[in-house]
């Protein structure tokens, strides 16, 4: 499971969502109610030798297959503890997720202990004070085991709010047939990319692929990975980093004309769709759409080689972007040291790799490494390779997150949609992120 594909509710929007969710309880959808746990969960509870310490209720994500290896990390902690762990299953649906954790946690519900979280919820949840700092409570050897990067993503106002435990890594892959039987090395810098773009785009193929679609922080992540190369960040676009960055991917589309003329619509699916019936050469993306392209079946069948190289180098670094899951504790459970010890305990080295045959990459170092996690997940070699190699940005986290992706977009996308100059894009968006900072 990756962290970084934004699945939409049908009934509210991420964005709606995590707005309402700073709103505090007053943002609750109305003639909504806490319904008793156990028929909330929809989902099963992990067995364990009964003891006299009340049961630890668990959030994590459902449809976890094989659910023997999650169940055996809850069951573990279980006997080891001698305590019942309840398994409390996640929506499917991120939307239906922040929905049913917004409305938990705004009512001070404390039959939620141990909460699973992206980096958007944690600053979002983090400034409602519905989470317990952990600094004090999980061993700091948990927090050392990560690249620092990742712990940037869980921290709010200097306190760690969440233990990252699954990350994903956006990776640069290319159709290297493509670029062999056209006699093109793999690009090294923002330069060698439009030249082999242009090589590489004819007969109805493009040189890369970009999400410029508003509305679903695809385009805000876009964004991130190259204004992270340039030296600047989606906060700041009046400086000179982030201008050449915005120029860079408007003239990949609108100059050099290596991105497809739909990429101002275009998102991870129709991307994704694009890459897999051999209309793109170049994608830098989330390791696990890669993980998903390298399997798909048109791409056996017509024998695409696919590569990942180190990010091609902007002006600045060849850095990349990271994204995380995470637990945390609720501030209202009444249980909170039995959380601390379940999350210095799920996010054991042990732990994490067995909880890597279910399908989530490991944030340990040493866990991406192991040779049982790349078995089970092949991609983790290049996200390894990428912790350890490559400078790791991370996308801003605020409380304002959602909202600053929001004003962000909206006026980037009209940019690369030749609806805003340059300058004026530059203004306006910054008056409309400053806004957004501000509510």
């Amino acid at each position: 499971m990756e962290p970084t594909l934004d699945t939409l509710s049908g009934a509210m929007s991420r964005r709606k969502l995590l707005r309402r969710t700073g709103q505090g309880a007053a943002g609750l959808i109305a003639g909504m109610t806490i319904p008793e746990f156990l028929a909330a969960c929809g989902g099963s509870t992990g067995s364990s030798t009964s003891g006299s310490s009340q049961p630890l209720t668990v959030a994590y994500w459902t449809n976890v297959t094989p659910q023997e290896d999650l169940l055996g990390v809850f069951n573990g902690f279980a006997k080891k503890n001698n305590i019942k762990v309840n398994y409390f299953q996640l929506p499917q649906a991120f939307g239906d997720d922040v929905q049913k954790l917004t409305t938990y946690l705004s009512s001070g519900y404390t039959g939620l202990d141990v909460l699973w979280l992206d980096d958007f919820m944690t600053g979002t949840f983090s400034k409602a004070g519905w989470l317990v700092p952990l600094d004090k409570s999980v061993p700091q050897s948990n927090f050392s085991a990560i690249a620092p990067a990742q712990l940037k993503l869980s921290t709010y106002n200097g306190s760690s709010y969440r233990l990252p435990a699954n990350v994903g890594s956006v990776v640069f892959f290319y159709r290297k047939d493509l670029f062999d039987k056209e006699g093109i090395s793999a690009p090294t810098t923002w330069d060698e990319i439009v030249q082999a773009g242009q090589k590489l785009t004819k007969n109805g193929t493009y040189g890369i692929g970009f999400s410029g679609k508003s509305g679903n922080t695809q385009l805000f992540n876009e964004m991130c990975y190259w204004m992270g190369q340039a030296g600047a960040d989606p906060l700041h676009l009046t400086t000179p980093g982030a201008k050449q960055a915005l120029k860079f991917v408007y003239d990949m589309i609108h100059t050099s004309k290596i991105a497809p003329p739909d990429t101002v619509t275009a998102d991870y699916t129709s991307l994704q769709t694009s890459f897999e019936n051999g209309k793109i050469a170049m994608w830098p993306t989330w390791d696990g759409i890669y993980a998903a392209i390298k399997i798909f079946p048109s791409v056996t069948k017509n024998n695409y080689k696919l590569a990942v190289i180190h990010p091609p180098k902007g002006p600045a670094n060849n850095g990349t972007i990271i994204a995380n899951w995470g637990w945390a504790i609720n501030k209202y459970s009444k249980n909170q040291d039995m959380a601390a010890k379940f999350i210095d305990y799920a996010a054991s080295l042990e732990s994490e790799v067995q909880l890597a045959k279910t399908g989530s990459t490991p944030s340990r170092t040493a866990a991406l490494s192991n040779p049982d996690v790349q078995k089970a997940l092949p991609q983790t070699k290049d996200v390894a390779d990428y912790v350890q190699s490559v400078e790791l940005h991370y996308r801003p986290i605020t409380a304002q997150a959602q909202r600053v992706s929001d004003a962000f977009e909206q006026v980037v996308n009209k940019y690369l949609n030749n609806q805003l100059s340059l300058d004026a894009a530059v203004t306006q968006g910054q008056q409309a992120i400053d806004q957004a900072l501000q509510a």
